[in-house]
């Protein structure tokens, strides 16, 4: 069998399911130890798997190889993580008696944030309509309309580029209502295939499918609360009719079970596209559309927002003076031309990461210019089209003189010891510049 050359991790599974060896090049992405799963079941490793689901024991009882399977995995803290696996078998004359999994993940995006529980005395109480930073006309126009709409049981549609605060929007809303005593909980319906999403929106009855546990959806967990659809759009469409159903009938029905459970829910549901866009895609039903979009509001890009982008520099440098005990005093005159200046393609966003991002490895007093610069940069060349960065990438590899997986290690070494070098020698600020755990970053430093 010719094996796919790019993985990270190597799976044996033999036939009863049980894990005979294991490499994991990222356990903490994972949640577990390799040495802890060899003779585990797999599915004592992720909730979410069965005979039925897993791709190895299908290899294995039906004989076939799979190429680039995209793997939902929900590890035991309950966090999703998605990988792109090829499954090969192994087989003894004509048996197959085990299955040989090669894997492949992209940290930064793969670890999902699927779902979020926040119940009174959470942080969200003290939300109010002034932690949505900013006084412009568009800031105080959506105040004026998100304070005369709290109270209002009709489901509220928020549209708006990715970084401009939807979340905090929603959030700020329900802490605004009757319903704040009760659960807000937040989805994001992108991260989730469909069998996964629709067991968790209206629970599961315990023996429904093989090794089915008892479980409560986020519908009767929301009851008397707000229930946030994040990128509702990405929704499949099958799950559409049910919620659909749900929202009409003010009742779900677990899956598996004939019980109908009544609710009383409010819907937030969120996009990053603007209504007429969000309708012709057809990638949302016009009728549940209608029924999640009864109040829209538009957020308003950063760059739109005139000053509010100082406040919200100073508002994030206060916070984060706070939560490290630091004494910043914020940004120069120059760097504050250029906050005004810049266009902001993620907008808020962008604006913290460049805050928290300072805090992470620099020790100075004052945030220059030259600090802005260098984060602007780096995120110009993130967001450049796709062609010319893959020109300009394959430009400099080429030139290199050296094979893929040598210039891929020279890459990453230069970036660790640049990191490394900025945080003055501080591992644990230099994964978080490289957004990985110390602990990964430990095991990297090993292997150089």
């Amino acid at each position: 069998m010719k094996l796919k050359k790019e993985f990270k991790d190597f799976t044996i599974v033999n036939r009863a399911g049980n894990i005979e060896y294991a490499y994991v090049y990222n356990p903490d992405f994972f949640g577990f130890v390799p040495e802890d799963a060899v003779g585990k079941n797999f599915c004592q490793i992720y909730t979410n798997l069965s005979q039925e689901t897993s791709t190895c024991m299908r290899a294995i009882h039906k004989g076939e190889v799979i190429h680039n399977h995209e793997q939902i995995l929900e590890r035991q803290d309950g966090m999703i993580v998605r990988e792109y696996e090829d499954v090969y078998v192994v087989k003894r004359g004509d048996q197959s008696i085990a299955a040989i999994e090669l894997a492949n993940y992209d940290e930064s995006v793969d670890l999902l944030r699927t779902m979020e529980v926040s119940r009174p005395g959470d942080e969200d109480e003290t939300l109010s309509l002034d932690s949505l930073v900013g006084s412009s006309p568009e800031m105080t126009d959506l105040k004026r309309k998100i304070s005369k709409v709290a109270d209002v049981d009709s489901a509220i549609l928020l549209m708006g580029e990715t970084g401009t605060g939807k979340e905090l929007t929603a959030r700020v809303i329900h802490a605004l209502s009757n319903r704040r005593e009760a659960p807000f909980i937040y989805v994001n319906c992108s991260a989730l295939p469909e069998n996964l999403l629709e067991g968790l929106l209206f629970g599961i009855k315990k023996g429904s499918f093989t090794d089915a546990e008892e479980k409560d959806g986020l519908f009767k967990m929301a009851d008397k609360g707000t229930l946030f659809l994040d990128e509702m759009d990405s929704m499949p469409l099958r799950i559409q009719a049910k919620l659909l159903k749900a929202i009409e009938e003010k009742s779900i029905r677990p899956l598996g079970s004939k019980e109908v459970i009544y609710i009383d829910v409010r819907i937030i549901a969120a996009s990053s596209s603007n209504a007429k866009k969000i309708l012709e895609s057809k990638k949302i039903r016009s009728d549940l559309f209608f029924r999640l979009s009864v109040i829209q509001f538009q957020l308003p890009k950063l760059k739109n927002r005139g000053s509010d982008v100082l406040q919200i520099a100073d508002y994030y440098i206060e916070r984060m003076n706070e939560k490290q005990h630091r004494k910043v005093k914020g940004f120069s005159a120059d760097a504050r031309k250029l906050l005004l200046k810049h266009d902001w393609p993620g907008n808020v966003r962008e604006l913290k990461n460049i805050v928290e991002g300072f805090f992470a490895i620099r020790k100075k007093d004052i945030i220059e210019e030259s600090d802005v610069n260098e984060y602007i940069k780096m995120g110009e060349n993130i967001l450049q089209p796709a062609s010319k960065k893959s020109d300009d990438t394959f430009q400099k590899f080429a030139g290199s003189g050296l094979t893929l997986k040598d210039y891929l290690q020279a890459e990453e070494t230069r970036l660790i010891e640049g990191a490394l070098q900025r945080a003055g020698g501080s591992i644990v600020k230099a994964a978080g510049e490289l957004k990985i755990s110390p602990s990964l970053l430990r095991y990297k430093l090993k292997d150089k």
